[in-house]
């Protein structure tokens, strides 16, 4: 099957097919954030509730607010340690969350047919296991490439730059490219875990390491345009990440209105991110549906030998 239209193209028409599964992430996301944040209700409540504290932060003043926010920490803190426990179970289970639906997404995303949640969540079923071995793999393999990459980089750096000041410009310029180089390296193996799942759109009989192999024959000479549309897609939605927590960051709230407008914010920012992710699956399953199909090995086909020549009987030459 041939590329059709654009990558980039199908990454934004993936906006108007997934709009059920963008609210849905943005349910999931909403959630944990609740369920994670709410051992700091209590103090929070004691603390800052019709208190002049609580007026600074909700006005952003600039010489009280950060000084009543490090004394909150400090004066809370068995609520704040509450608090980073249940983040970081809602942050495991959001990891868990996004490998399972990602089963989903390479079911029914980019069919030219607005997603259905059943169908969705049927992909989940079918995929889940395949995609948990998946993420295995891409930790084993970009876990090793990064470590090597930033042990052999640090080594260098020691070396080369052993007598070198703080901040100079050539060891600054090597701390970029590590950076640069380790981005990309990120990328390889993100982009060659997404194919290794998107392998589930051909049959559910493909496992991990066979999906890894086609997502690596896939993106070969492909490759431009893969990390083309990952680097996109990070750089365009950290862009637009970034603008919406500045303005959240910066508005004062004041009165009700305005900390509804401000969760309001704080959920479209949420929104965002998870738009971003559906146009990227999008843009991926497009470059994925685009490729030659692979051909698969042929099979060999006995060929009968010929029968042995045999004298024929005098009975067998009579013809009356």
């Amino acid at each position: 099957m041939r590329e059709r239209g654009g990558n980039l193209a199908a990454g934004f028409a993936a906006l108007n097919s997934g709009r059920s599964l963008i609210l849905l992430l943005t349910g999931l996301t909403v959630a944990l954030a609740v369920l994670s944040a709410a051992p700091l209700g209590p103090a929070l409540q004691q603390s800052f509730a019709g208190t002049l504290a609580g007026d600074h932060i909700l006005k952003n003043n600039p010489s009280f607010a950060p000084t009543d926010f490090f004394d909150f920490l400090r004066e809370k803190a068995p609520a704040v340690a509450g608090a980073g426990a249940a983040e970081r179970w809602a942050a495991l289970i959001g990891l868990l969350q996004q490998i399972l639906l990602a089963g989903g997404i390479v079911a029914v995303l980019g069919r030219g047919v607005p997603v259905s949640l059943p169908d969705l969540a049927a992909g989940v079923r079918r995929n889940a296991w395949h995609n948990v071995k998946c993420f295995l793999i891409f930790l084993l393999l970009a876990g090793g490439a990064l470590g090597a990459w930033f042990g052999v980089t640090r080594a260098l750096s020691r070396k080369l730059f052993e007598g070198a000041a703080p901040g100079s410009a050539p060891a600054t310029a090597f701390k970029v490219a590590t950076a640069v180089v380790a981005v990309i390296l990120y990328a390889v193996f993100s982009l060659l875990q997404d194919f290794a799942r998107a392998a589930r759109r051909d049959g559910s009989e493909i496992g991990a390491w066979r999906s890894y192999g086609r997502a690596r024959r896939i993106l070969s000479g492909r490759w431009t345009r893969a990390l083309g549309l990952f680097l996109f897609w990070l750089l365009f939605g950290g862009a637009l990440l970034l603008a919406g927590v500045a303005l959240e960051w910066t508005a004062p709230a004041v009165s009700a209105l305005a900390i509804g407008l401000h969760i309001l914010l704080q959920v479209a920012v949420l929104a965002v991110r998870s738009a971003v992710r559906v146009a990227a699956w999008g843009s991926y399953l497009h470059l994925y549906d685009g490729a030659e199909p692979i051909a698969p090995p042929p099979v060999a086909v006995p060929v009968p030998e010929p029968p042995e020549p045999r004298l024929l009987s005098l009975d067998e030459t009579t013809l009356f």
